[in-house]
């Protein structure tokens, strides 16, 4: 089983922590790893999406909600400390950089988008991508500042962030992720739709994306 070693970890948002591991091995952008160690003596295994794009110094990196007594133990790991792993798998993957496409995140579902989207957006610098970016609160958009920067780079990136609860602090969109399918698709079909989340969340996608016209072949989507 590989392992990974631990670069470094911080705090992303008041609930999620980013961690930055060295790899043994290659991934596509989208995948996820099961992360394996033993706690109290018993063997316990979750599993996460990776948050980064490959990269030729093979680091990968994680947006991780450190619940539980696996979340402590991760919480606790230092800068080279190691912890096992199994090799990436999963369905999600860029379909096309050349095509347009639109992304939805909310919560720790966005680790496969930024990976997916970071490799779009490299691949094809003047890609045509929207990303809706969804939190609770404006506190919790995870990678929002990252996200904010891409746009000074990439001249046809969209930024859509939105919170579904009532926030003081927040001037910007309100509502689910779902909520602003219309506005992000903007009437067009010819998009290949990204979206990671709940079942509820990814079910209600899937619909109202093939409402506005973009079949199932061009949805690229995950459930946790």
């Amino acid at each position: 089983m590989p392992t990974l070693r631990l670069i470094e970890s911080r705090a992303l948002t008041g609930r999620n922590k980013h961690f930055a591991f060295e790899a043994p091995f290659a991934h596509e952008a989208g995948q996820y790893v099961a992360l394996s160690a033993e706690v109290d003596g018993a063997p316990i295994q979750r599993y996460y999406s990776i948050a980064s794009p490959p990269r030729p110094d093979q680091r990968v990196e994680f947006c991780i909600h450190p619940a539980g007594e696996f979340g402590n133990l991760l919480c606790a790991l230092q800068p080279g400390d190691a912890i096992e792993c199994s090799e990436p798998a999963g369905k999600m993957r860029l379909y096309d950089a050349g095509r347009a496409a639109v992304y939805f995140a909310a919560g720790t579902g966005v680790a496969p988008i930024r990976a997916i989207l970071l490799a779009h957006l490299a691949a094809n610098p003047r890609a045509d991508a929207t990303l809706v970016l969804g939190a609770r609160t404006a506190d919790e958009l995870a990678y929002l500042r990252e996200f904010d920067a891409l746009r000074d780079r990439h001249p046809r990136f969209r930024l859509m962030p939105t919170v579904s609860r009532d926030d003081p602090e927040w001037n910007g969109r309100r509502g689910r992720v779902t909520s602003h399918v219309e506005e992000a698709t903007a009437g067009r079909c010819d998009l290949d739709g990204y979206f990671c989340g709940p079942p509820e969340m990814v079910s209600d996608l899937r619909e109202r994306l093939a409402a506005a016209g973009i079949p199932d072949e061009r949805q690229c989507f995950e459930r946790y």
